[in-house]
């Protein structure tokens, strides 16, 4: 059984290692790929350097590596935000909690490298606390999130990808708890990592194909390959349909508009609305797509002097924000600047602001 463990863990380091290279060549400039990769990092030495793992990493490197995987579940949760939502970047929150998280991990450092008793255990249980907060948040983030994404097969893995994570943050603390933080016998530990080796495994599938070009040396796309440029007349007249509720009525102007209730104003299936607004007007997220008018709105009565003494609260509120909060980061991302300055530049300084 222990070599079998051995071949688990040699193939799963390999797996990861192609998965880093080829992210960076590839993918560097996807936000949720470079978190990809510091989650690939600090799985490497997970899958691989526990025992028997003094074969795979010397002292050192096994520091560094080790260093980097004791914040593999804060790897994790970024990633998984990141994955589902596009807008995603790291707050107060996300590095507040990071902080804490590392902080505790210093009391057990040598313990977790060494596979020593544990000098601190009250700041292992403190993680595996935390631990649970960031499977909660990851699972609330993804169910909730669902209603707003037009991402079609992002939608159908959202429920799967975040209970899957919290199976596995699950049996990890199930595992500290019955058998001790190193203590776990030799089949749960063969087992465990046949998991790890089967998740990295529907990784590799999940983000690679082979390009059938590349062995033809020919880099042409077929034709049925190429993207669709065009509506077709039953999309063309729902696309009609779309504009006049949501231009003509102003619907984007209320709230608390969900696609759902757009689609039922509309007279559609909810589904042909989500792939109409996504595939054929670019939009991943209904919430941007609504946004994009409310900004233009906004943008309108800021830039307009016979409304420079109103409150900015009033402008979001009347533009459809449900709140200043959400205003002011929506306005923030897509114009650059806030909605005070925006204001100050569009009127020339000449006249004051409200926020």
């Amino acid at each position: 059984m222990q070599t079998l463990e051995l071949y688990f863990q040699f193939a799963g380091v390999t797996l990861l290692l192609v998965q880093l290279v080829l992210i960076v060549r590839d993918a560097w400039n996807v936000r949720a790929a470079r978190f990809g990769a510091l989650l690939v990092i600090s799985l490497i030495n997970i899958v691989g350097a526990n025992e028997p793992g003094d074969a795979f990493f010397p002292i050192g490197l096994q520091y560094v590596l080790s260093a980097l995987s004791m914040n593999t579940a804060i790897f994790i949760w970024w990633f998984a935000l990141s994955l589902f939502d596009d807008d995603f970047r790291l707050g107060r929150l996300e590095w507040g909690v990071a902080l804490v998280w590392l902080f505790l991990g210093l009391f057990n450092f040598n313990d977790f490298v060494l596979e020593l008793p544990l000098s601190a255990p009250w700041a292992a249980y403190m993680r595996s606390g935390m631990a649970l907060g960031i499977v909660a948040h990851i699972v609330y983030r993804a169910v909730t999130g669902r209603r707003t994404d037009l991402v079609e097969g992002r939608r159908r893995v959202r429920v799967l990808f975040s209970f899957a994570i919290a199976a596995l943050f699950l049996i990890d603390l199930w595992s500290e708890l019955a058998f001790g933080f190193h203590a776990e016998p030799l089949w749960f530990s063969t087992v465990e990592h046949g998991l790890f080796f089967a998740v990295i495994l529907w990784g590799v599938f999940w983000l690679f194909r082979l390009d059938k070009h590349v062995l033809m040396f020919d880099p042409t796309v077929e034709p049925d390959e190429a993207p669709r440029q065009t509506l077709s007349p039953k999309e063309q007249l729902l696309h009609q349909k779309l504009i006049g509720v949501v231009e003509a009525e102003e619907a984007y102007l209320e709230p608390e508009l969900s696609i759902t209730a757009l689609a039922t104003r509309i007279g559609a299936p909810e589904h042909q609305v989500r792939a109409l607004i996504n595939k054929a007007m670019g939009h991943r997220n209904f919430r941007a797509f609504l946004n994009g008018y409310r900004m233009a709105e906004a943008k309108a009565a800021l830039a307009d002097p016979q409304k420079a003494a109103l409150p900015i609260l009033t402008i979001a509120m009347d533009a459809g924000f449900a709140s200043l909060s959400s205003f002011n980061r929506a306005f923030k991302d897509s114009v650059g600047q806030t909605p005070t300055a925006f204001r100050h530049a569009s009127l020339g300084g000449n006249q004051p602001s409200q926020n």
